[in-house]
């Protein structure tokens, strides 16, 4: 079955293939992990990592009955458990810090300019789910 999946990130629309399914079929989800969007009404849920960017998130409408791709401050609203999946996914998510130089000491390298920067990006990360790589 060809899927269509809508990325608001980079606006642009991707294919899929799949194993057909029924047209009665419902994706499973944990009713716990819900959302609620600006731009889509009713409750919505958290599915994992569409392995887009990092930090963009997979999510299940169940009145479209699809998926799609979405940032954390996309979301208005949010059920605890679905609060703390998304600190512990964007945790997980979080780009590399920059390289070490060779002899360099710890001290200097997270004292360094180029580290506090990724620092500052990475909090902004943890609001936006979006890093300015």
């Amino acid at each position: 079955m060809l899927l269509i999946r809508y990325c608001t990130y980079t606006q642009t629309v991707r294919l899929y293939y799949r194993k057909r399914i029924h047209m009665t079929d419902r994706l499973e989800y944990d009713e716990n992990l819900w959302i609620e969007l600006e731009n889509c009404k009713g409750k919505h849920f958290l599915i994992g990592n569409p392995h887009t960017f990092k930090g963009r998130i997979d999510a299940y409408c169940p009145i479209k009955n699809s998926t799609f791709c979405i940032s954390y401050e996309e979301i208005k609203e949010m059920s605890i458990e679905s609060k703390y999946w998304l600190q512990g996914y964007l945790s997980g998510n979080e780009p590399e810090p920059p390289e070490e130089y060779d002899g360099e000491s710890a001290v200097d390298y997270f004292q360094s300019d180029r580290y506090k920067e990724w620092e500052l990006k990475i909090q902004k990360f943890k609001k936006t789910g979006e890093f300015d790589g």
